[in-house]
């Protein structure tokens, strides 16, 4: 007889005036959003996908890995954020292409 256990699901919660954190994990995925004045996080993995979502004032990223391949989205508001945005794109797909 095989018996699977059943994972439970945990949920930790820190809301201040300044940073909001959630973190889920269910079995294997996590769920992380962390929640400022000036930038939002939110990280995803389970065992087929990791997402990694970065909002913040000057860049937005946007890194999805599938079993497919890895998807990046960039966008950035002047110059000097446009040059770690490509930095950033060159070192993601540099990163998955193994």
């Amino acid at each position: 007889m095989n018996f699977k256990k059943m994972a439970k699901k945990k949920t930790v919660k820190i809301d201040t005036d300044n940073v909001d954190i959630n973190l889920e994990k269910d079995g294997t995925s996590i769920k992380l959003d962390v929640d400022t004045k000036n930038v939002d996080i939110h990280v995803v993995k389970d065992e087929l996908n990791k997402e990694f979502h970065y909002d913040g004032k000057k860049i937005d990223i946007d890194i999805k890995k599938t079993p497919e391949g890895v998807e990046v989205k960039v966008d950035a508001k002047g110059a000097l954020w446009k040059i770690i945005a490509k930095k950033v794109i060159k070192f993601v797909l540099n990163r998955f292409k193994r």
